[in-house]
C-alpha cells in the first residue's frame, strides 16, 4: 500500500513538537511552584496529570500578576492541546482511497479523518505554546517575572 510521506512526516513532527512543548510545561510547573517541587514526568504520568500539576503550581505560585496571567493562559491552551493530542494519538488507522490516514470516531458514531492540515496546525500550535512556556520559564529563572 503506498504511503503519503508528507502525512507521516507531519505526524512525526507533530508528536515530536508535542513532546518538546510538554517538557517545557513540566519545567514551567516546577518553576512556578512556590516550594520548587520537582515535577518529574514519568511514564505513568499522563498529559492530564501534567495539566493538573501546572494548574496546581499556578494556584500556589507567588509571581507577578503578568506572569500569573501568562501562566494561566498557557495552562488553558495546554488543556486544549491535550484534547487535540489525544484525538491524534488515540485515532484509528485506516486505508481510505488507497491512502493511510488516521480517523477518529465521534460521539454520534460517525468518522472524521485527521487530515494533513490538522497535523500541521497541531504541530504549529505545539511549537508556539512551547516557545511561550519556555519564554516564561526563563523569565522566571532570571527573576524578571517574580
Amino acid at each position: 500500500m503506498p504511503t503519503d510521506p508528507d502525512y507521516f512526516e507531519s505526524l512525526g513532527r507533530a508528536l515530536y513538537r508535542w513532546a518538546q512543548m510538554e517538557w517545557a510545561i513540566v519545567y514551567l510547573a516546577e518553576e512556578l511552584h512556590s516550594e520548587r517541587r520537582k515535577a518529574h514526568r514519568s511514564a505513568s504520568m499522563t498529559s492530564v496529570l501534567v495539566a493538573r500539576q501546572l494548574q496546581s503550581a499556578i494556584g500556589d505560585t507567588k509571581v507577578s500578576d503578568s506572569a500569573y496571567m501568562d501562566a494561566k493562559a498557557i495552562s488553558d491552551e495546554y488543556g486544549d492541546l491535550v484534547r487535540r493530542r489525544n484525538e491524534i494519538v488515540h485515532a484509528h488507522p485506516a486505508t481510505i482511497k488507497d491512502e493511510h490516514r488516521l480517523h477518529r470516531v465521534l460521539a454520534d458514531g460517525t468518522h472524521e479523518l485527521i487530515e494533513l492540515d490538522d497535523l500541521v496546525a497541531f504541530s504549529s500550535d505545539c511549537a508556539r505554546l512551547g516557545s511561550r512556556a519556555s519564554a516564561l520559564l526563563w523569565a522566571l529563572r532570571r527573576g524578571e517575572a517574580r
